[in-house]
């Protein structure tokens, strides 16, 4: 149980037990109601009579209500700080206690709560890119020097530069070979998002 986003306490654990035992029915409402009131930044979530109601939908009592709703506070406080593939968000959330009912919920509504903050990055990188970026690549082969004969040593130059500033990298075939490996897994990446 291992996350780097989220740090696992005895209470944290204790609180994915109480949550796994709601009531799935209620569940998602109950969540929704805490992320509404967090985004409007109330402290309060729920008024005692509410509470009240809560415990009686559930079947539980007062201090077990309240520790699910610090662990969702928590969980939430925590998911909004960083940005996940809902795949492994998912597994995460079944890695730290979670049931895959509980799990659900959870990732479908940070998905909703994340999908405008996205949207608004996406926005804010193509209009400082626009079409005044321009890139560029150049290929030299060194064919030999006189410390090595026949020796070739193929460098990849990319050229990437806009209206203010200019950056040259210099690549060698592995280092080109890598770079293209992860701008492929960011692609798939993304357009894993995309299918959401």
């Amino acid at each position: 149980m291992n996350c780097s986003w989220i740090k696992i306490s005895q209470n944290l654990q204790k609180g994915i037990l109480v949550i796994n035992q709601l009531d799935d029915t209620k569940f998602e409402q109950f969540l929704k109601r805490i992320v509404i009131k967090l985004q409007l930044q109330d402290t309060e979530i729920f008024t005692a009579d509410e509470r009240k109601k809560l415990q009686v939908i559930f079947k539980i009592d007062e201090e077990t209500l309240l520790i699910a709703i610090k662990t969702i506070i928590y969980l939430y406080k925590r998911l909004l700080k960083f940005i996940f593939m809902p795949v492994d968000l998912q597994k995460d959330l079944i890695q730290i206690g979670f049931n895959t009912e509980k799990t659900e919920f959870i990732v479908k509504m940070w998905s909703l709560e994340i999908k405008p903050t996205l949207s608004e990055l996406a926005s804010k990188a193509s209009n400082k890119c626009g079409e005044s970026q321009k890139f560029s690549w150049k290929l030299n082969t060194e064919l030999s020097s006189s410390l090595q004969k026949k020796c070739k040593i193929p460098k990849a130059y990319l050229l990437i530069s806009n209206e203010k500033e200019e950056n040259e990298i210099e690549l060698t075939h592995s280092d080109l070979y890598a770079m293209f490996i992860q701008l492929e897994s960011v692609q798939n990446d993304l357009d894993n998002l995309i299918l959401l």
